[in-house]
């Protein structure tokens, strides 16, 4: 399914070439359940904005996610189209059971190993903006606001400055005021940044849009994914769902192709099943760290 999503949007990327009348604006909700939007009153959501999309456009009831189905590499399939194991994407964090990447996620898009959304854009000389899609440090995207974080302070913000697109952020902040930092994922840092994908679609209307924001996830991860803080943090996400309907319709005349997406849903546990110690008492840590 998340096959049918990229070639759907890659074909409204081609018509949009041919005729120049059909940007394409795809919007990530991590961690967004179908059900949320498809029986919004039975769990007494509002969300007029997403249930309009509903009623417009074309929808799916679920998705067949992908293996492991975690933010970093469903993202990347989404942009891509193949799985984790051809893709290269294949977990949030690279693998470093020493600790020698300091916690490093895959933020660099020279790790994608096949042809992403972005590059077939630019390819065909289509302008791409970006604002906190994971994996897009360094990728050609015309106007770039990478996801990427390291020290958690006031530093972040000079290496995201020096790797978005050169004077971009700044020209921003000049009339926005502080962007959000890449580690926060409160549900103001995604008005913040929504905030400044709005005035992208304004100010440099882009042939392909990617906005992603991560405020529910965080939220369902903390509270789970029945609360009535994630059911407030959905809410607040649609009317920014709504912002961004509204600006690419006017800056493109209503011939936006308004795209809603997500990584996963969550379902509701009760239990951890934790095996250290039964693996330890086993004696089989000792014996997996001996051989090395």
């Amino acid at each position: 399914m998340k096959k049918l999503i990229w070639i759907f949007l890659l074909l409204a990327l081609a018509h949009g070439q041919e005729r120049k009348s059909h940007p394409v604006v795809l919007i990530s909700l991590d961690g967004l359940r179908p059900d949320f939007v498809l029986n919004a009153d039975h769990y007494g959501l509002k969300i007029p904005n997403l249930r309009l999309l509903l009623q417009l456009g074309s929808f799916a009831t679920g998705v067949r996610g992908v293996l492991p189905t975690v933010t970093y590499p469903s993202h990347t399939t989404l942009v891509t189209g193949v799985s984790p194991a051809r893709h290269g994407i294949e977990a949030n964090t690279t693998f470093d059971p020493l600790n020698r990447n300091f916690e490093g996620w895959y933020w660099y898009a020279e790790d994608i190993k096949v042809p992403t959304l972005w590059d077939v854009a630019s390819d065909a000389r289509l302008s791409v903006a970006n604002i906190h899609w994971p994996v897009t440090v360094g990728a050609r995207i015309t106007y770039n606001l990478p996801q990427i974080w390291r020290a958690g302070t006031a530093d972040d913000r000079k290496l995201l400055r020096s790797l978005s697109t050169p004077g971009l952020l700044s020209s921003l902040e000049q009339e926005l005021g502080p962007y959000a930092d890449g580690q926060s994922e409160s549900i103001e840092s995604d008005e913040n940044r929504a905030l400044f994908a709005v005035r992208l679609i304004q100010q440099k209307k882009p042939n392909l849009t990617l906005a992603y924001f991560t405020a529910l996830d965080h939220t369902e991860h903390e509270t789970g994914p029945f609360s009535q803080q994630s059911y407030g943090v959905l809410e607040r996400l649609d009317a920014i769902v709504g912002k961004l309907m509204q600006a690419a319709q006017e800056a493109f005349k209503g011939q936006a192709i308004v795209a809603m997406v997500s990584d996963h849903g969550f379902i509701e546990t009760r239990h951890q099943l934790n095996l250290i110690g039964a693996f330890r008492d086993a004696g089989l840590i000792h014996r997996l760290c001996s051989r090395h």
